[in-house]
Formats: C-alpha cells, sequence, structure tokens
C-alpha cells in the first residue's frame, strides 16, 4: 500500500504528532488517560475494536469534551488493523510522527517533550526507527525491563513507542493477519532487518499495566511472577512467537531462541500457578500447532 505524508516542521513540543489509542473494552478510567494526553499533542485518535455500547458511550463523551477523534470498528478487528487505522488517520492529518499507546496506558507530564527532545538529540541519526520511554508497572510498582542488544533495544513494545511517519512510508504498516500480540515484535525485527535502530530513552516514563501480574513468595521472598493472560491471549501469543521465529531465525536467531525460552517459561507457571490451568493449557498448544501450519488471522 503506497503511503504519503505532506508533514512540516514543528512549532512547539507535540506539533505535528499524533497519538493513537487502542480501545477494546476499556474501564471506566480510559478517559483521564486521555485527559492527561491529549494536551501533549496536535491530534489524538482512538480507534476502538467493538466495545459495548455502555463503553462506547463514555467513550464518545470523553472524546467529544477533549477534542480526541474516535473511529469506530464496530467490532475486534485485531490491534494490527486498529493501528493501521490510526497511521492512516496520522497521514491523512500530514503529521511528522505517530504515538502509540494501549489503553491502559498513561503519560506522565512532559512526557511527549521529552520523547521528541531524545529522539532530536539521538546520536544514531536516521538510523533510529522507534524511540520507547521507560515503563513502570502501576500495580506492582516495579520497572519493566526492556532487553537491550549492542545497537539499542532487541524489540519495541508498542505502548509508548514515538515513530516518524516516514518509517512507515519506507517499510509498509503492521502485519494484520498476527491480528493481536507479537505485532511489535514482527515490526521491530523487520526495521531492524533493514539497519535500523531502536532506542529507549530516560527522559519519558509510562504507566503501564500489563496482564493482571500476581507476585508468588516463598518464605517472603519472591520467586516468579505470573501474568494470567486468558486462554484466548495465550492462543494468540504462542501462535505468533512461533509465526515470528520461523520467519526471522536466521536474521535474529539469539531474540527467536528467547521466545521459545519464554514459552516454556510461560507453560511452566501456568501448570504451577494459574486458575483455569486446563483451558490455557489446552489454547497455548493450539496456538503452538497453528503457528506452525500457518493458520493466522482472528481466531473463530
Amino acid at each position: 500500500m503506497p503511503l504519503s505524508s505532506t508533514a512540516g516542521g514543528s512549532a512547539r513540543p507535540g506539533d505535528g504528532v499524533t497519538a493513537i489509542v487502542v480501545t477494546y473494552h476499556p474501564d471506566e478510567d480510559a478517559g483521564l488517560r486521555l485527559q492527561a494526553l491529549r494536551p501533549q499533542v496536535e491530534h489524538l485518535v482512538v480507534v476502538d475494536n467493538g466495545s459495548s455500547a455502555e463503553e462506547l458511550q463514555r467513550l464518545r463523551t470523553a472524546t467529544c469534551e477533549q477534542r480526541v477523534e474516535l473511529i469506530e470498528n464496530g467490532e475486534n478487528l485485531g490491534i494490527a488493523t486498529a493501528l493501521n487505522v490510526g497511521v492512516l488517520r496520522a497521514l491523512e492529518k500530514g503529521s511528522r510522527w505517530v504515538l502509540l499507546f494501549d489503553q491502559d496506558s498513561q503519560v506522565t507530564e512532559g512526557f511527549v517533550a521529552g520523547m521528541l527532545n531524545a529522539f532530536a538529540t539521538s546520536p544514531w541519526g536516521d538510523r533510529l526507527a522507534i524511540l520507547v520511554p521507560q515503563y513502570r508497572d502501576v500495580r506492582l510498582g516495579l520497572p519493566i525491563p526492556s532487553i537491550r542488544v549492542r545497537d539499542g533495544i532487541e524489540a519495541a513494545m508498542t505502548s509508548g513507542s514515538l515513530i516518524p511517519v516516514r518509517v512507515f512510508q519506507q517499510h509498509g504498516l503492521f502485519r494484520e493477519e498476527l491480528f493481536i500480540d507479537a505485532v511489535d515484535y514482527e515490526y521491530s525485527l523487520r526495521l531492524r532487518k533493514a539497519g535500523k535502530v531502536i532506542e529507549e530513552t530516560a527522559e519519558a516514563t509510562l504507566l503501564h499495566e500489563p496482564g493482571a501480574p500476581v507476585l508468588h513468595r516463598f518464605a517472603g521472598q519472591v520467586m516468579f511472577r505470573t501474568a494470567n493472560y486468558s486462554p484466548v491471549r495465550r492462543y494468540y501469543q504462542e501462535r505468533n512467537k512461533i509465526w515470528v521465529t520461523r520467519r526471522y531465525l536466521f536474521d535474529f536467531p539469539v531474540f527467536c531462541m528467547k521466545l521459545m525460552m519464554f514459552s516454556a517459561k510461560d507453560f511452566t507457571k501456568i501448570v504451577l500457578a494459574e486458575q483455569n490451568k486446563r483451558v490455557k493449557m489446552r489454547y497455548f498448544l493450539r496456538g503452538m500447532v497453528d503457528g506452525l501450519r500457518n493458520r493466522m488471522g482472528r481466531l473463530d
């Protein structure tokens, strides 16, 4: 799909930036998160993936009050499609930058200005394709570490990613057949394979709520943490890890082996400590099989 942009320069912090927030059954605090983000960017676009009538009414009220554009997909089309809808809208608006967010992420004061400054002063220059902030888990009060490699970050988390529009023009959009999970992994590896760099900055912190984490202790010491994702999310996670590994194993063997190690650890944690483990194990294994068979798209 050919992409084009008519963006000009930025006159003040936040100008030229379109923030994209993807929602799917958002909680009642979603409007407050939008309120914190809205003053920091020129445009804010919310792409909803089939929330309920009550949830949509709350979103409509919040977006109308805060001059936020709301795009209603009407059904769950997946995170990749929703992100692409937002990116294409940013292109139509002539933006220079897109800033991607999950619905449960909240910016801190000066977040966008810090991200833009870090991008402008990066020693990587035009090689820098994605800049991510530092992350802090809201529920646990702990930092969420990034995986670093010699030339930056191994793979970016979608939420909080600052990406120049030119990157999408040159390297395309997100892979919609992944639907949800590993969409960010695939795009990161695609860019790194093309010689681009992903970097983290300490100039901005994003408050994030991944999964439903629970710390498991023994004798007062934290032994491990479980994410407690739903069976369907487990399906997509494992299927898409296999899909990514099949395509990038020879380019990024260490990263792909880490994905398989993460899968083994997650399966063990499900068996040991998570609830509804039989269903989760079944979906986990089904995802792996479908990944090997290249059965992609939305799970029926």
